[in-house]
């Protein structure tokens, strides 16, 4: 069985079915067009969300080229993501603009795994260094949250839906607009009981399960044709069970981790000179608490984030758009070992972008000074010509990035094993370039692309009796991707990477697979049903963890594996739609993480009502 499902998809590796939106928001300082994006950026909308009935953001981008999404056990533990190769925390996480990484954690990654997907509109995957756009942790790439707004009248979508693990997912969502007023309301409640979060394979039994309460609002206001106000808030609440995983000792009884998350902005958006003089005026705050619960004890763990930025677009007619602008940020952490410490970071940016017919040009430089190590100065260029009359599209890319010390990694006090933090610690510095090609065939019923990329980091920071700037890395690969519009309601697509990662003396980098391949067939029958397939492949991979029995980094060999989800929708009348879905259809038995569980085959069902 399994190796025909393995035959199955190798005829899909090529053909992808996440289509790009018309308009990309991330790419550079102000919204384009994605046919002019010299970045590798994917759109999944949120029809496509729908279809597809990821409950969570790392089930939404693992369709994507180049992102490879690794959870520590089953639903609700934490995900994390490598966009071509780079750490997780390496990868700047924004919902609608603000950014969600967290600054107490060691590596100021984020986690996007308990972000429910009900109020999204779309989710942008933007690969390769943006630090001239987004200074700090965009060294790798950057995945920007889209939430919807409010239009029309008002409108209620309820949402229940029951499951495998004892699994209860609701929703409400209410929405509307006049010319003036917009706005969007959603609240969430997840309860699951989980699966033992490390690997039953290994005798594991204890189940670990989860609950999250989520409430988000988004109101917009637009008193005249040139302003307009526009206020996002998100607040998070939940409870996650864990175990320790590989070389910690598998179940843990008493481990539990609770967080609360709390997200505010707002933006001010003024137009002059006949709207050719764009004005953006933004702040924001986030806050994030966790306390941990374990057999080794209780830890907590606090942070927040304040920014605030002035950004001026000038336009030439649709020829040239210069950006301008400075930005303000302070974050600060304090944990239950670790006294409060801040950093603050004052930038400086411009972009200008040329269009010369069927040729876009985009340069952009950035200044970053870090009240700690100083100045870093990042850039990037790109190109992207577009042959329309041939259906082709060249683009390339070049860009330096950089990563600043976490403020654990500066200021970590000594413990019984010796020195932690390093204030004399210097930023992760990456130079990277990209080239690819894109083609439409058949009337634009088929597209293919391919797209070659080559990073190179240094500096890069490691704990070796304390942190301290130390590795090197080079990442070179391919991504490849094509769809196809077989007739008016069937399509097939997919995506397949390859990533050749090498570290210190050559070593190749754990948790990267070389090859990794994703495929999806949607059909609809009419306006009332969908069916959609889809399967990740994985390839063998290297897993390093560092064992609490024998005191020692352990490294092991992570096989191969393939899972397949079914997902299906039925709409009975205009108001009310059942769907359900089979994920791991074929009861893979695999896993991502070394010592971490993964689920078996398991199924959902629910209904959604509009009203």
């Amino acid at each position: 069985m399994r190796s025909s499902i393995v035959w199955v998809l190798g005829a899909w590796l090529a053909l992808a079915n996440v289509s790009l939106a018309e308009i990309v928001v991330s790419a550079g300082r102000v919204p384009m067009a994605s046919e002019d994006v010299a970045s590798s950026v994917t759109s999944i909308s949120g029809a496509e969300l729908e279809r597809l009935q990821v409950t969570t953001l790392p089930e939404a981008v693992r369709l994507v080229p180049g992102v490879h999404v690794v959870r520590n056990g089953g639903p609700g533990q934490t995900a994390s993501l490598y966009i071509r190769g780079a750490k997780p925390e390496h990868v700047l996480y924004l919902i609608d603009g603000m950014e969600v990484n967290d600054p107490s954690l060691i590596g100021r990654s984020g986690d996007l795994t308990l972000l429910d997907v009900a109020d999204i509109d779309h989710v942008e995957v933007l690969r390769g260094p943006q630090s001239a756009v987004y200074g700090s942790d965009a060294m790798g790439g950057v995945v920007n949250v889209i939430t919807r707004k409010g239009k029309g009248a008002p409108q209620v979508n309820l949402t229940a839906e029951a499951g495998s693990f004892e699994t209860y997912r609701e929703s409400l969502a209410v929405s509307g607009g006049t010319g003036i007023v917009d706005y969007a309301f959603t609240a969430t409640r997840v309860d699951s009981e989980g699966i033992s979060a490390a690997n039953e394979a290994d005798g594991n039994t204890e189940k670990d399960g989860f609950d999250r309460t989520g409430l988000s609002g988004r109101f917009g206001i637009t008193p005249s044709e040139n302003l307009s106000f526009d206020f996002v808030a998100r607040y998070s609440k939940d409870s996650v069970e864990y175990d320790d995983g590989a070389g910690a000792g598998g179940d843990a009884l008493d481990n539990v981790a609770d967080s609360e998350r709390f997200f505010f902005g707002g933006s001010a958006k003024l137009g002059l000179l006949d709207s050719q003089w764009q004005q953006r005026l933004s702040a924001s705050t986030t806050s994030h608490r966790r306390d941990f619960m374990s057999t080794w004890g209780a830890n907590w763990f606090d942070s927040s984030l304040l920014k605030a930025g002035w950004q001026h677009d000038l336009y030439y007619k649709d020829m040239n758009v210069l950006s301008a602008g400075v930005e303000i940020e302070q974050e600060t952490a304090e944990t239950d070992s670790l006294p409060e410490v801040d950093s603050d970071i004052k930038s400086l940016f411009a972009e200008d972008r040329l269009h010369m017919g069927d040729l876009v040009l985009v340069a952009g430089i950035r200044l970053d000074d870090h009240d700690t190590f100083g100045d870093e100065v990042t850039g990037r260029v790109g190109a992207t010509l577009k042959l329309d009359e041939i259906g082709m599209r060249l683009k390339s890319s070049y860009g330096t990035g950089f990563k600043a010390p976490s403020l654990y990694q500066l200021y970590a006090p000594a413990s019984a094993f010796g020195v932690i933090g390093n204030a004399e610690l210097m930023p992760e510095t990456s130079t990277s370039w990209d080239a690819g090609i894109e083609q439409r065939l058949a009337d634009d019923r088929v597209t293919v692309g391919v797209t070659y990329f080559d990073s190179e980091y240094e500096d890069l920071i490691d704990f070796v009796d304390g942190y301290v700037n130390q590795s090197v890395a080079t990442i070179r690969g391919v991504e490849c991707s094509a769809r196809m519009d077989l007739c008016e309601d069937l399509s097939i697509g997919g995506s397949y990477t390859y990533t050749d990662s090498e570290g210190e003396a050559g070593k190749k980098l754990s948790r990267r697979p070389r090859h990794r391949a994703s495929a999806d067939i949607a059909y609809r029958c009419g306006d009332d049903i969908t069916l959609s397939l889809t399967g990740i492949y994985v390839g063998e991979r290297e897993d390093a963890y560092y064992s609490l029995t024998e005191f020692m980094t352990v490294s092991e060999d992570l096989p191969s594996y393939v899972v397949v989800d079914l997902a299906a929708s039925w709409r009975l009348c205009e108001n009310m739609t059942l769907f359900g879905r089979v994920e791991n259809l074929f009861d893979e038995e695999y896993e991502e993480l070394s010592g971490f569980g993964t689920p078996g085959i398991s199924g959902y069902g629910g209904v959604r009502i509009t009203l």
